[in-house]
């Protein structure tokens, strides 16, 4: 179920710790959208997702924390799509292949009903935190260039994995790295998903 309420009382500093308080009480997610009401006044619409359980729960923590006058309740459907989270072994080499740097990084897989990859995404902390690591060993790679790299990868990957999976698992030690170009190199497992 999805509450909404709108909210023009309150600063935008107030909205992080909103969110926060709300996914402590019981919502899956929240999304805050700025918009302008009559007047050209400035507010706030949340959109709360959350099981019919916490509905009273949620709504009573916006009025007591923002005032709200009531909220919406609309009821929907959801499509939840299976996923994996895969572990994707990296290493960066500079021009003269020497080792720069080596760990590993969690990325989610979407997965269909018929079981097919759909989209790859890298967790984001995890890749905030590779992006340090790269540009302190010296390489010019954004963000975005990292994370295109290993989404694209572990794509094809899973695919290539779907076929070739051994449930027995092998050994990081033992493994060689495979190429994703000069500088990046990579290997990966797997852990099976759940539906949200």
């Amino acid at each position: 179920m999805l509450l909404m309420t709108n909210v023009d009382n309150i600063t935008c500093e107030q909205v992080p710790y909103l969110i926060e308080e709300l996914m402590d009480s019981g919502a899956k997610n929240v999304h805050v959208v700025p918009a302008f009401t009559k007047k050209g006044r400035s507010e706030y619409i949340f959109l709360i997702d959350a099981e019919e359980r916490y509905m009273e729960t949620l709504a009573e923590f916006m009025a007591l924390e923002t005032g709200t006058l009531g909220v919406r309740v609309i009821k929907t459907e959801h499509y939840p799509f299976n996923y994996e989270l895969r572990k994707i072994r990296l290493e960066f080499r500079d021009e003269t292949d020497r080792p720069l740097w080596k760990g590993g990084v969690s990325v989610k897989i979407v997965i269909s009903r018929e079981e097919k990859p759909l989209s790859a995404r890298v967790e984001y902390e995890e890749l905030k935190e590779l992006s340090v690591h790269i540009r302190k060993a010296g390489l010019n790679l954004s963000m975005h260039e990292i994370k295109e790299l290993i989404e694209e990868k572990a794509l094809k990957g899973i695919k290539d994995f779907v076929l070739t999976f051994n449930e027995e698992g092998t050994e990081w030690e033992n493994r060689d790295f495979s190429s994703i170009s000069k500088k990046i190199y990579y290997d990966s497992e797997t852990k099976r998903g759940f539906r949200n």
